[in-house]
């Protein structure tokens, strides 16, 4: 993995869901992705909702993955 983001999006009955979006080096399936998070001992309630492998992330000046713009463009619908 060489990038990874947690962030907020809509979901119509619930508000708002955690998608996680992950930019990998091999591919990975979302279902084996939650099935290491639980392996690794997080609480299925911490799981994110969504797991999206994606080929790039938006990163800020600094190298920081930019979660704003993560969020906008979600909305949009131009990413996952």
């Amino acid at each position: 993995m060489i990038h990874a983001a947690l962030v907020s999006i809509e979901d119509n009955l619930l508000g708002e869901k955690s998608c996680a979006y992950l930019v990998v080096t091999s591919a990975a399936a979302p279902v084996a992705v939650r099935r290491f998070l639980r392996e690794q001992g997080v609480a299925e309630f911490k799981l994110p909702d969504r797991v999206e492998c994606v080929a790039a992330l938006p990163l800020t000046p600094v190298a920081k993955v930019d979660k704003k713009t993560i969020t906008s463009v979600v909305a949009e619908g131009k990413l996952g």
